[in-house]
């Protein structure tokens, strides 16, 4: 999977300014494709743990989706952040994934984020694997 640079920064600066909680997204690339050419922030609905669990806003999901039919692009994914945990893959996020889209994970220490990875749910409700990530310009 390929990530724009722009894309990328953009996940990187909301898990920055949302840590200590968990931040997600949406990532959005040309229908059909493995390009990330956009990241677009949601809400995490989650408020007693947010500190190690989000769920996307429905709101933001089909506003989201309708901006980018609008423009013709399609929802290749989604992101999230671990603060103060790696970038990987947890259970509950294999058990939450859906088959088909990408999934960032960004680890954010004290603030600043230190790993990235991609993740591809084998089945619906997971395992997920790791695939490989190229930030491109």
């Amino acid at each position: 999977m390929k990530i724009l640079k722009t894309a990328l920064d953009e996940v990187h600066k909301h898990a920055s300014e949302g840590y200590p909680y968990e931040i997600c997204g949406l990532l959005l690339g040309p229908p059909g494709g493995d390009r990330i050419t956009e990241a677009r922030r949601a809400r995490n609905t989650v408020t007693d743990r947010a500190h190690d669990r989000y769920e996307i806003d429905p709101l933001d999901q089909i506003r989201i989706q309708r901006e980018a039919d609008a423009v013709g692009l399609d929802v290749l994914g989604y992101y999230h952040s671990h603060p103060d945990h790696p970038a990987r893959a947890s259970i509950t996020d294999a058990e939450r994934a859906w088959a088909g889209p990408v999934y960032v994970i960004v680890s954010c220490a004290q603030g600043e984020v230190v790993d990235g990875n991609a993740f591809l749910a084998e089945a619906d409700g997971g395992p997920m694997r790791p695939v490989p990530m190229e930030v491109v310009a």
